[in-house]
């Protein structure tokens, strides 16, 4: 299932999702943080590092977005996955 999700990202941008994971658990973990603004600083965050790599351009743009995508939508299904009885 995974594969199909990196058919929509290019291989360049593969480690732009995992260093969101850790970005979005260090925010998750700041007190002062709002939950709902965190996938806010992880989209602007994915952007920017995905337009400061490979130019400032719309498929930059649209990299660091799917790549801002595939980490908060694959932390989702790990989280519902092994932690069901929590919901």
């Amino acid at each position: 299932m995974m594969t199909e999700f990196l058919y929509f990202l290019q291989e360049d941008f593969y480690y732009i999702v995992p260093a969101l994971w850790f970005i979005g658990y260090a925010c998750k973990r700041t007190p002062f943080l709002p939950d709902w603004l965190i996938v806010w600083i992880l989209l602007g965050i994915g952007v920017l590092a995905a337009c400061n790599l490979y130019g400032w351009n719309t498929r930059s743009i649209a990299e660091g977005v799917i790549a801002t995508g595939m980490a908060v939508f694959s932390h989702q299904i790990v989280k519902q996955t092994f932690h069901r009885e929590e919901f």
